[in-house]
């Protein structure tokens, strides 16, 4: 390497900490790349040697001299290193480096002597780049791991992680020097299969290779020698480690020696010990098919299919309490079991067919069974059936968890004085088991469930732990703030603070949720691109079955386009009842005098002029009505009956002299108050557009039940000129055009307060002439 090819390489992403240690036999070439190292590169470099204590260093530096020279002791310093990743980049002089494969194991990246500086200060930025991957990587690992470390401690089992490749223990939890006898650091250092299973290390062998091979789960039971010199009966349950390398895996250790001692006793006494051993079997065999089950209906199946298909019983059936919790109905069943189920009821009532093992094991939530059921007196209404399929014996075993029934199991078998003993003992622990699953089974579908739901719930929700750190943000927040997930998360809330707000308020706030209330208000926030957004924002407390507050949930409805509506709503109506309002109360009164003092062709066009002040006027009050419908915060609608309501509209809308029927009949049904302000238009607008001399309207009412919800009709008739149909159609199409559009805004009124409450409009021609309006609408009681 020539000193004049030194040149200036932009480093920028090295950095400051990086270390590079220099193992070159070379001694030129080991000058030239310290001085390298020292004057031109953004990295710093340290000479190394082998016989004394090196220092760390993040990157190794080697020539051909010196791997030949220090191969093993470079291989160690990647070891040492691991999990995380230790670069060692080869600096060489020949055209074809002649190394061993064993050497390119230990070589990460090489580059040519003489070195380019640009080329060789890309690989170390390259080698370093990964060098922090793999630390961060490595520091993920960690934390996960300590959040798994508390659930192997918690469990009674010893767990073992193993590689089994090289046959040993890399790590284990507390219980397995209880179970195994040995210390940790002596756990740490055993051969499983030389020291643990050496009575059996054929069976374990080819157990490791099944369970490596599939990819899956399995378990076997085998005899174990412990650091007390004794031998146990263990259960195992191994898994392949995922994320790990393709030879690890996961071992779960069970001490059975004491229960695998009660079956032998058993069996010894009784006659038929293979019948009991084949039960046995068949229920760890049903165990097994409980764990590995996804949902309730695959576990349900897989037990009923096991126990039936295994010759110890005839069939078996697992029910649940019906909705009305008058009787037991079938989720799951073998093959044997549908044909005796068409000619079973099963209930849980104080009726004979509610006094069998089935209602009873409901009941006490403890295995109930008949060991004669030709003869025993509770079985009578099933003994009919039950003699076409051979069986004597039969038992109810519930499966539960915790104070809660999911359902009951349903055995049968030829055997007389069955289920007693040690098949009964574990026929109550498989209910528990069943029923530990399905509660697992049910937590995780709730959790996904949940998650689904908060993911499209159309609000921003974000989480967060007692003091304000965002631990978690749905899609919904994302495109409302226009912050990412990944950006949020680990920070403070106060990133949407737009300003509005004062100390006091936010002060407010935090008292209210760290009380333990839910704080709900309006907020002003800023959305990333700087622009201030309008929220309804509820904030509650989440405690996990402790006093303290665990998190906090925010739920955020975006009500920026809402609120500037209602301050159009608000501006229009002042520029109608105000500016407009003022100016038409000047015109009238100059139309008056110029109608007092003018000829009487002029009279004529004040009259119209005057007819067209009063039309915007009205026109105006028809604005602050809507304005009051729509604008004003009344909090809860009050409700009252239907018929109240319009007996209300009908004396507000009438004056002495107007001619009006009606047929309201008393309802105990009810609806929000917004309907009166609509049925008083219509029949104001029945009387005010009328030009016949008999002007006249009816009022109509009534109710029907029909249905899930109830409904009700009211109908205003009037006899005049009848609704033009460019109002009709700007009604049916919902929206109005320089070319289509109504009158005014009474029918418009009508329209919206009848669709806010959920009804429908209806505009027809009445006989011989006239219009009705019928307007439709849900009811309460």
């Amino acid at each position: 390497m020539d000193d004049n090819e030194y040149q200036k390489v932009d480093s920028s992403s090295a950095c400051d900490t990086d270390l590079v240690g220099l193992l070159v036999e070379n001694d030129e070439n080991r000058r030239q790349l310290a001085t390298w190292f020292r004057e031109q590169s953004a990295f710093t470099s340290r000479e190394l040697s082998p016989s004394t204590v090196p220092p760390e260093t993040d990157l190794l530096v080697v020539d051909e001299p010196a791997v030949d020279r220090h191969q093993d002791w470079i291989q160690s310093r990647k070891g040492t290193a691991e999990p995380q990743f230790y670069p060692v980049l080869l600096a060489y002089t020949t055209d074809d480096p002649s190394v061993t494969d064993r050497v390119w194991e230990i070589i990460d990246d090489t580059v040519s002597i003489p070195v380019d500086p640009a080329t060789i200060e890309r690989r170390l930025e390259n080698l370093m780049e990964r060098r922090r991957l793999s630390k961060n990587r490595s520091t993920t690992l960690e934390r996960t791991q300590e959040r798994y470390s508390a659930v192997t401690e918690a469990v009674n089992d010893a767990i073992l992680v193993i590689d089994t490749e090289n046959d040993r223990v890399l790590d284990c939890n507390s219980r397995a020097t209880d179970v195994l006898g040995y210390s940790e650091s002596e756990i740490l250092a055993l051969s499983p299969a030389e020291d643990l299973y050496r009575a059996n290390a054929d069976t374990y062998e080819c157990f490791v290779d099944r369970v490596i091979g599939e990819g899956k789960s399995r378990t076997e039971q085998l005899a174990c020698t412990t650091g007390y010199g004794s031998e146990i009966e263990v259960e195992i349950s191994a898994s392949p480690l995922d994320g790990q390398a393709n030879s690890s895996a996961v071992f779960s250790i069970r001490d059975v020696t004491e229960r695998r001692e009660r079956t032998r006793r058993i069996e010894s006494q009784r006659d038929g010990p293979a019948q009991l051993n084949r039960i046995n079997r068949t229920l760890h065999e049903t165990t097994r098919a409980v764990v590995q089950a996804a949902s309730r209906d695959d576990l349900e199946t897989a037990v009923c299919r096991n126990l039936s298909e295994s010759g110890a019983y005839q069939f078996a059936w697992i029910g649940e309490q019906s909705d009305d919790a008058d009787s037991i109905v079938p989720r799951a069943m073998s093959d044997g079991a549908a044909e005796y189920l068409d000619d079973a009821r099963i209930t849980t009532d104080e009726t004979p067919t509610g006094r069998g093992p089935s209602g009873r094991a409901l009941e006490t939530t403890s295995v109930c069974t008949v060991q004669d059921v030709s003869t025993a007196p509770e079985m009578e209404p099933w003994r009919e059936p039950l003699s076409r399929f051979d069986v004597r014996s039969t038992a109810a075993i519930p499966i539960h968890y915790d104070d809660e029934v999911f359902s009951i199991l349903n055995l049968y078998t030829r055997r007389k004085d069955a289920f007693v003993g040690e098949e009964r003992d574990i026929l109550a622990d498989l209910g528990k088991t069943i029923g530990r699953a399905i509660a697992d089974i049910q937590a995780r579908e709730d959790a996904q469930i949940f998650q689904q739901a908060v993911e499209h719930a159309g609000r921003a929700i974000y989480i967060t732990d007692p003091d304000g750190t965002i631990q978690y943000a749905n899609s919904a927040f994302t495109e409302m703030t226009g912050y990412s997930s990944d950006e949020v998360l680990g920070r403070n809330p106060r990133i949407l603070k737009s300003g509005a707000h004062d100390q006091e308020f936010y002060r407010d706030l935090w008292q209210t949720v760290l009380s333990g209330e839910t704080w709900r208000s309006e907020i002003i926030n800023r959305h990333k691109s700087g622009r201030r957004q309008h929220a309804d924002q509820t904030i509650a407390p989440v405690k996990m079955g402790t006093d303290s507050i665990d998190y906090l949930v925010a739920i955020n409805a975006e009500i920026t386009d809402q609120r500037r509506r209602q301050q159009q709503l608000q501006v229009l109506y002042r520029v109608l009842r105000h500016n407009l309002r003022n100016r038409l109360n000047v015109i009238e009164g100059y139309a008056d005098l110029l109608a007092d003092s003018g000829t009487s062709g002029n009279r004529s066009a004040l009259e119209q002029i005057s007819q067209a002040v009063d039309d915007l006027l009205q026109i105006s009050q028809q604005a602050r009505r809507i304005k009051t419908t729509f604008t004003e915060d009344s909090g809860d609608q009050a409700m009252r009956t239907l018929d109240a309501i319009v007996q209300d509209a009908v004396a507000d809308a009438t004056s002495p002299g107007d001619v009006i029927t009606t047929t309201i009949p008393d309802t105990p049904l009810k609806v929000e108050n917004d309907l009166e302000r609509a049925i008083r238009e219509l029949i104001t607008n029945g009387f005010k557009h009328n030009d016949t001399e008999d002007a006249a309207v009816s009022v109509t009412v009534t109710t029907t039940d029909r249905g899930a919800t109830p409904k009700g009709t009211v109908t205003v008739r009037d006899n005049g000129p009848g609704i033009p149909e460019n109002e009709r159609t700007v009604l049916r199409e919902g929206k109005e055009s320089p070319l289509l559009h109504g009158n005014g805004l009474g029918l418009w009124l009508v329209n919206w307060v009848v669709t806010e409450l959920g009804g429908t409009i209806d505009i027809s021609d009445a006989d011989p002439h006239g219009s009705n309006v019928t307007v439709t609408v849900p009811l309460s009681d």
